[in-house]
């Protein structure tokens, strides 16, 4: 039998309520702040949050997430509003008596970067820290017993630690699939408001004249990255310099991120998809 357990919620801002939320179990002294870039000041004047801390930052337009700790919580996390400018919305997870230390977080951080390494998320993190922090037997019960409770608090949060494979040759209602227009050779899978980019598709590196744009590079830096981090984390097989194939899912909340993965260049994701937009106008 599952065993039944009780989170509290707890909303600073109550005329935004999806930007800032505070969650708990009332037996324990780990609290999860989900928020969202504009709340990081509000998120800095409530208690506990320069205390010290595991953070994740997550993309609202793919599964891309960056993992890290701080001795001092939100402080850090603002370092990341000019030195990250991938995510839109972070968990940040301390406890009321700052009974974390430096060697808890430290295991911490290395805990959630090998789980989130086995899972459709891409990690930011260039450092993927292999190597566990050594700690005795007694230390680490104590310490996965924190990881086991912020694993709970971030699917209580909608955010998933479970891995979830790619099913080779698994069904899927036709009228969901959509394929890439010609010459690019790519599927996208819709299920649940979601874009799945289908393993076995043929993605690009960003287009060298991308680097003209009057983004000053943003764009080819991000899907170079991108395309780069597929290869590193083994998602992703190199057939040429500048195109691979993708060998598990990977997931998207918008269309036109895959559709830029797959073809190296700015694209209009509801078009790029054929009959995608079709889809779209019938549904209103």
């Amino acid at each position: 039998m599952n065993q039944a357990k009780t989170v509290m919620f707890y909303f600073p801002d109550s005329n935004h309520p999806n930007n800032l939320r505070i969650v708990q179990d009332p037996t324990s002294q780990i609290r999860g702040i989900y928020f969202t870039k504009s709340q990081i000041k509000k998120v800095e004047e409530l208690p506990f949050t320069n205390h010290h801390a595991v953070y994740f930052l997550f993309s609202e337009d793919d599964a891309s997430l960056y993992i890290g700790k701080s001795i001092n919580g939100i402080v850090r996390l603002k370092d990341h509003l000019r030195e990250k400018d991938f995510w839109q919305f972070a968990v940040l997870f301390v406890t009321d008596n700052n009974s974390f230390d430096t060697l808890s977080i430290d295991y911490l951080e290395q805990h959630f970067i090998h789980v989130f390494s086995k899972t459709q998320y891409s990690l930011e993190n260039r450092d993927l820290r292999v190597v566990k922090p050594n700690v005795n037997m007694f230390t680490e019960a104590a310490l996965l017993s924190f990881a086991n409770h912020i694993a709970f608090l971030l699917e209580a949060l909608g955010i998933s630690t479970s891995n979830q494979p790619t099913v080779v040759g698994e069904k899927m209602d036709q009228e969901d699939i959509f394929h890439a227009k010609k010459p690019f050779e790519a599927t996208i899978h819709l299920t649940d408001g979601r874009f799945i980019l289908q393993a076995g598709s043929i993605i690009q590196a960003p287009a060298e004249t991308t680097l003209d744009w009057s983004d000053n590079g943003a764009f080819y830096r991000r899907y170079r990255h991108k395309f780069d981090q597929l290869i590193e984390a083994d998602k992703a097989v190199l057939i040429t310099q500048s195109t691979a194939k993708l060998l598990e899912n990977i997931e998207f909340n918008k269309p036109s991120m895959p559709a830029e993965l797959c073809s190296g260049n700015s694209q209009n994701g509801w078009l790029f998809w054929e009959g995608l937009d079709d889809k779209r106008r019938a549904q209103k």
